[in-house]
């Protein structure tokens, strides 16, 4: 088989409910592609690994691993798209708020740039989580003078080659998503796209006072980045 051209990271916790309508969607949308779509399963508590474990299908690859949190998740799917090799690693959230068409907003620009990201457009989501973002936008341009739309979106097209430069440098860190964001800022190398955001209606989302929690470690995070 040829290189690789895709691989698709999808993070999953507790989401049975809608888990293989998505995996459904992946593969419909992915299907005519040389691409590797990697479930990466986060310790989930409810039937999910149940569910994953019923897929048969040679274009995806299943991974559990024990319960870290989200960045935690990414990172492990990251270093494993490393190794596979792809020219492009893609990553969305298996929640289904942004559909996978809005991959082809992203991949226009692709060869343009190292790093291609989603820009929630209408973003319907809780006000408190929306105004932590607000706050970390603000952070991040006191701190780095740059100037992010929206630095957590989960819909991006990151080059392999750029991401295997600064895997190590992000890995310690439980918001890489952030990081990969300032870090193609940095360079120039950024390109930021409206897509369509839905609302969220299954699976377990993070309770306000552990996302308060996670927010403040975040912060850490971005604040560590900026003396590596």
């Amino acid at each position: 088989m040829s290189k690789l051209t895709y691989c698709i990271i999808i993070p999953v916790y507790n989401e049975e409910e809608i888990i293989i309508k998505v995996i459904t969607k992946a593969l419909n949308y992915f299907k005519n592609t040389n691409s590797k779509i990697l479930i990466i399963n986060d310790g989930s508590k409810d039937n999910t690994k149940k569910k994953l474990d019923e897929i048969k299908s040679k274009k995806i690859l299943i991974f559990h691993k024990k319960n870290e949190g989200h960045g935690k998740t990414l990172i492990y799917g990251y270093k494993k798209a490393i190794n596979l090799k792809a020219e492009y690693v893609l990553q969305i959230d298996s929640d289904d708020q942004i559909a996978f068409n809005e991959f082809k907003k992203l991949s226009k620009y692709k060869k343009n740039y190292d790093f291609v990201v989603g820009n929630r457009e209408n973003r319907d989501d809780p006000l408190g989580r929306i105004l932590i973002s607000g706050f970390m936008k603000l952070i991040i341009f006191l701190l780095y003078g740059k100037y992010i739309v929206d630095p957590n979106c989960p819909l991006r097209i990151i080059k392999s080659s750029f991401l295997k430069k600064i895997i190590n440098k992000i890995s310690f860190s439980i918001v890489p998503n952030i990081l990969i964001s300032i870090s193609s800022k940095k360079i120039n190398s950024y390109k930021s796209v409206n897509v369509k955001h839905n609302k969220r209606y299954t699976g377990t989302s993070i309770k306000f006072l552990k996302l308060y929690k996670t927010c403040a470690l975040a912060f850490l995070d971005i604040f560590k980045f900026k003396l590596l």
